[in-house]
Formats: C-alpha cells, structure tokens, sequence
C-alpha cells in the first residue's frame, strides 16, 4: 500500500496509508490528511489512488504546489520517492516495490492521464455526493424535509449554509414548548451534521451546573451509559468559543480527558449556546467513525444553528414563565374568591357591644380567615386564623378550617380544649408537611363579658383595659396540624365596661415601608392604647390608615385582618 512521509515541518514524521481513492491534504480538519503550515490552503491538494499509481492534483491553492522542486501540472503522476512541497512541508511518496505500476518518465501517459481523470470524477461523485448519513453508522434520520438532501459538499457553499440557517429559523422560530424545541434541534443537527452522538446541555438555574437536557446516540447505544468530553464542553463554556477536534485522542489541548479515550472519539464538535453574553447551555457532537471528520464549514454551521438555538430556547423560557404567571394570576384570583366568600357577610346582633372587622388580601394571597360562630351553649365564638402557604392550596386549607369551626356548633363538646383538639386532628390529616394553620378561638359570654380562650400559636389577642393597660391571650399550645396528638390548654380572661378585645394576623404588624422597615407591636399596641375611647370601628380604621401611611408606596404582601370587639359602659350605651 502506498505512504506518504512527512518529511519537514511541524508535522515531521507522521506517516499516513494512502488507502483511499481521494486522499486530501491541507490545513483544514475536513481533509484526510491535515497539515499544519501557514502556506498551505485549508484545501491545498488531492492524490488520487489507484492501486499503487498516483496522480498528484492542485485544488487551486494559493501558493501553489511543488513536485520535486518544479511547479506541479494540473494532474501529475507520482512515482516511489517523489517529493511534494508545500510552505514549509516537504513529503515524500512511498510506492509498494511489490505492486504492479504503470507509466513512463516524466508523466503520465495520456491514456493513464484520461483514465484517472475519468475514475477521479467517478470516485468524487460517490465520495461526495453521498450524504454523510451513508458514511456513518446508526444515523437514522426522523424528518424527510429539504435538510435530509444535505451533503458535505453543500456545506462548502456559503450560500447553502444560509438557506440551511433559513430553514431552521423557519422549522424553530414558532415553537414555544421547551421540550419540543429542543428535540427539534437536535434533530436538525441531525440531519445536516450527522454525528454519531449529539447532546445539548443547559445550565441549570439553581446550580448552575450543565445538565443533558436531550441525548441522541446511534441506534443500539444506550444514551445513559455515554460519557461526553466534560474537558471539550468546559472549555467551550469557559471562553465562550466553538471548538472542533479532529483525531481528539492526539489532540495535545484534550489527550489527558479520560471520556476522550474510553469513548473512543475520533472527532467532536461544541458550540457554545449565549443569550446577551451569557452562556446558557452548549451542543455537543462527536463520531468514533476513521472514514468521517467534521469540518470547519460544519462548526461553522453548528455554531450558527447554535446561536439562533439559544434565541430561541430564551423565549421558550420566558413563553413557558408568562404561561405560569398567567396560571398564578387565574389562581390568585380563584383563591382570592375562595377566601372573600368565607369572610362572614354580616355581624352577629350583640347589644352592650360594638364589633368591627376587616380582611384584606395581599396581591399574592395567602390564606387569613375570621368568623363569628353561635356555639351551643349560647356563646359567641370569634375566631381568626392564618393558614401558611399561599395560592390555592392555602385557599383550601382555609376553607376546610372554616368547616371543622362551624361543625363545632353542631356538636357539644366537653370543652373548647377538646373541640380545639379535634380541629387540630382534622387539620393534620388534610395539610402536608410544609402547611399549618395558626389560630385563636374565644368564646364569649356577653353578659358576664367572660372570655374563654385558646391559642394555638397565633399572634396573641389582646384585652386592653379601659385604663390602657394590656392583657394578653397566650395560653393555648402548638399550631393546628403540626402535630395530631397535641396538648391545648384554655386561659381565662373577660372584657370590663370600656374594655376592647383585638385579633389580628401578623399582616398588622409585619407591614413593611417601602424601607423595609416593620409597623411592629409596639407601635400597634401605642396606637391602640392612643385610641382606646373610640369606637370599635374608629380603632379599626385607624389602625388601618396608619398601617396604610407605614406601607406608603410599598406592596402588601402578606393579609391585613382585625377585627375590634368593645364593650361598651354606661356612658358609651347613653352615647349609642
């Protein structure tokens, strides 16, 4: 078999079997034999093989070809120990002394001559006009569109690269599902790069990390069982360049990654995919095949597709969050209509006192709840909760707290500890781990103005006493559904003649300013005390214009609900 012998420059020494009809030289990876030499095109030369005869071929190149130290003829037969220079390169052409080789000194015959010329077009006709598809194992390929007709040799021309990027702008431009985009990618690179492996990674929002997002490996090959190039890719996502390897296993920049070597990868490619200078993922394409390499028109195309890749899987994205906004907005407002129609319409009729409320939703809602109940034994119920979570789950768990409240005024209990515990089990049973329900209930007996209470982690209701001093409600236990045998106690208290009693969400007091900085309980319990001789509406809405004046501009984002309960004295009752 014939060889050819790198004799100088900076592939010295490397020697390659001539064993192909059309052996290509030059700089370019895309050739079957590459050479590194600044005066040599990316394309220089061919040899055309036929048996042991050979015929040297310019490809027009630049600088042109020397065949022993003479200008080289369009087609010039080769024999044993001839020397073509290019640049700096000097090979020599080994012959096989032991085959049989025609021909006379100084050139071909013109019937040799004619010959090769006839068995060079035949052989670059099938060489070429083959689609890379036929050359590699395992490509099957899904779409039978214009790109399928897609060949090496189209690739060379400018003009069909951009009628490929067209198309492909075309074929992803109106797809907005994630996961279709991506298989549709892959599939183009496909069918116009034919690899043998493909991946495209994006960089996980959380992590940070490169994660495989789509794998397509030849037919029999398991995809979870291929390791990729991690030194090829983080190369790429490092400086943010597209990258080609031809013969990886020699490659001096990537021999020491062991994926190169167990992989046995003849030849990769990876083009970074960036959006606004910041790199979102890559493509990664790679072939084990000797009789096929990549060349620098495909990584140009790659990094092409990869760049209008990138466009088009941000929008993606950002479609798939407006869907999700749009899908928390219906939600939000669903939870929202869940939650007002909960809220009671009307005030329970109680003479010798006032009773005022209000419950605001914040724009993300989450789940606070106040009632008035009539319980058996004649006494009125005022509860106010705050269930964790927002949304709808949060809306359900309300309403599902709202039921085992009012089902306790159809049923007698031993005690409000025992009802509390029955709420707290039924509570536990319907949330998962991450919801709760906080909640204070007091049963009020309006003649006495005796009040019977139990907290179960609420933000404490307080007695203020028509001299300004405060009690608070704390007696009680754990949240509602933390835990399902959970220990309660009552505390005793009442409201005297001029008293008030408040319940409120911790959206009272956690209000922020468009600073940051918290109403607080302090200040609530000043403006209270402050306020104390109004009516029970006069103290609501003061709290709240208050509370409105702290937030300012700022968002509420969490529920303000209070409710003003006060016992009215002598005076208070001539007044009314």
């Amino acid at each position: 078999m014939p060889k050819l012998v790198i004799e100088s420059g900076t592939d010295a020494g490397a020697i390659f079997a001539l064993d192909k009809p059309v052996m290509s030289i030059g700089r370019s990876v895309s050739n079957n034999i590459q050479v590194v030499d600044r005066r040599m095109s990316r394309n220089h030369v061919e040899l055309l093989v036929e048996g042991n005869r050979l015929v040297l071929r310019d490809l027009g190149s630049k600088n042109g070809t020397l065949l022993n130290g003479a200008v080289a003829r369009e087609l010039s037969e080769l024999k044993h120990h001839d020397r073509i220079q290019i640049g700096d390169t000097v090979m020599r052409i080994d012959l096989d002394p032991d085959a049989d080789s025609s021909g006379g000194e100084g050139g071909a015959t013109s019937g040799v001559r004619e010959g090769l010329r006839s068995r060079y077009k035949l052989v670059e006709e099938k060489q070429w006009g083959a689609t890379r598809g036929e050359r590699r194992a395992g490509y099957n390929p899904e779409e039978s569109d214009s790109l399928t007709n897609t060949s090496f040799l189209d690739l060379k021309q400018p003009n069909r690269r951009l009628e490929i990027l067209y198309q492909v702008t075309d074929a992803i431009r109106s797809i907005f599902s994630l996961d279709e985009l991506l298989d549709r990618i892959m599939t183009i690179i496909q069918t116009v790069v034919r690899p043998d492996r493909t991946y495209l990674l994006l960089v996980d929002a959380e992590t940070g990390e490169l994660q495989p997002r789509v794998v397509k490996v030849m037919m029999g090959e398991n995809p979870t069982e291929v390791k990729i190039s991690s030194t090829i890719v983080n190369r790429c996502v490092r400086d943010g360049i597209s990258l080609l390897v031809s013969n990886a296993a020699l490659d001096e920049r990537f021999n020491a990654s062991e994926s190169i070597v167990s992989n046995a990868i003849r030849t990769a490619m990876v083009a970074p995919l960036i959006f606004k200078s910041a790199s979102i993922g890559v493509i990664y394409v790679d072939t084990q095949s000797r009789m096929a390499s990549f060349s620098e028109e495909e990584l140009e195309l790659l990094t092409s597709i990869a760049n209008q890749a990138a466009v088009a899987i941000t929008n993606a994205r950002l479609q798939s969050q407006l869907v999700e906004q749009h899908k928390l907005a219906r939600e939000m407002e669903i939870a929202r209509d869940i939650q007002m129609n909960l809220l009671p319409k009307t005030y329970p009729d109680l003479p010798g006192y006032q009773l005022s409320a209000m419950s605001l939703p914040a724009k993300h809602v989450g789940g606070d709840y106040y009632d008035f109940l009539r319980m058996p034994d004649g006494r009125l119920g005022l509860a106010v909760a705050d269930v964790s979570g927002k949304g709808v789950p949060a809306a359900i768990l309300t309403a599902a707290t709202r039921s085992y409240l009012q089902g306790g005024t159809q049923v007698r209990e031993p005690s409000l500890v025992h009802l509390v515990q029955r709420i707290n089990r039924n509570v536990h049973r319907d949330v998962s781990n991450d919801m709760y329900v906080t909640m204070a209930f007091i049963l009020l007996d309006e003649s006495t103005g005796a009040i019977e209470y139990v907290n179960a982690g609420h933000a404490q209701p307080i007695v203020l006493l028509p001299s300004g001093e405060m009690e608070f409600l704390d007696a009680g236990g754990l949240f509602l559904g933390i835990d399902e045998e959970a220990d309660y106690e009552a505390g005793i208290s009442s409201i005297p003649p001029g008293g008030v009693l408040l319940l409120y969400t911790d959206g009272v007091t956690d209000i922020l300013s468009p600073d940051g900085q918290s109403f607080t309980l302090e200040r609530f319990q000043e403006l209270i005390k402050d306020k104390r001789h109004l009516s029970a509406e006069e103290i609501r809405n003061a709290v709240y214009q208050a509370c409105l004046r702290h937030r300012a501009s700022a968002d509420q984002f969490d529920d303000f609900t209070l409710i003003v309960l006060k016992r009215l004295d002598f005076n208070d009752s001539e007044m009314d």
